[in-house]
């Protein structure tokens, strides 16, 4: 799929965009069918605060602008057009942000309904793709929230119901699980374990290619910001990924002797 300075907190998540001076108001989104998203089980989310995304430079023109006015006015077939044309990388985005098939096309659709519900929150002087970007970054990460909270619960469960057993010598996780592995499959583990404020920038810059100030405006934060955010990333990156190849070649040499 296709495709400022406030930090956000400790988590990654971004914080409300600040309208761009010089446009007072927005035009309402016409009632729009709900062709072009798929029917969804999820509970309605938070409204969206009033969003731009990175500021279109004079001259420049947003690919997707003429869809987003035909949309924003009330055309169904111009949104289901940019659900085709952003559906794969936003997918993409999702599950190396999540590491789970099931989470991130659950995520995908919830990022896709929520855009059809609050769409009129764009504002077109900024990039659409961006926008798009920073709903599903939020999206994710309050999965992830949830997730955790849910694992958390699931483990003390766990804990008591085992109580007085031996616990197994070494967790499951996901290096251990790479391992043997795909390199490919090695390098999404470690990624999926990369705090947030870490794995988000380095998603967006190094696999979905967007530039440093393109992730600065998704995040909300300094250009400095971000590119010392992905050097962190990628040198725990390359920990990660050290300590599981030794790993691999160490249980090598056990089953050759």
């Amino acid at each position: 799929m296709e495709g400022p300075d406030r930090a956000t907190n400790p988590q990654g998540s971004v914080a409300p965009a600040v309208a761009p001076a010089g446009r007072t108001e927005t035009r309402p989104l016409a009632p729009v069918s709900q062709r072009g998203v798929a029917s969804v089980t999820q509970p309605v989310w938070k409204q969206l605060p009033a969003l731009s995304g990175t500021a279109v430079d004079a001259g420049a023109v947003d690919p997707d602008r003429e869809l987003v006015d035909r949309w924003q006015s009330g055309d169904a077939a111009a949104f289901e057009a940019l659900v085709r044309r952003h559906q794969r990388r936003v997918y993409g985005l999702l599950l190396r942000m999540l590491g789970n098939v099931q989470e991130a096309e659950d995520v995908a659709q919830e990022t896709f309904l929520n855009l059809h519900r609050h769409g009129h929150r764009f504002r077109s002087q900024s990039r659409f793709s961006t926008f798009l970007y920073r709903v599903a970054v939020n999206a994710a990460l309050n999965r992830r929230r949830s997730l955790g909270r849910r694992r958390a619960r699931r483990e003390a469960l766990e804990r008591r119901q085992q109580a007085g057993e031996d616990l197994p010598s070494s967790p499951r996780c996901p290096e251990a699980a790479a391992v043997g592995g795909q390199i490919q499959a090695r390098v999404q583990a470690a990624i999926a374990v990369l705090p947030p404020h870490l794995r988000v920038p380095l998603v967006l810059f190094d696999i979905e290619g967007l530039s440093y100030a393109e992730v600065a405006a998704v995040l909300r934060v300094a250009e400095g910001t971000v590119k010392s955010r992905i050097h962190r990333a990628r040198q725990a990156l390359r920990e990660r990924l050290r300590g599981a190849v030794e790993s691999a070649e160490d249980g090598a040499g056990d089953d050759a002797r």
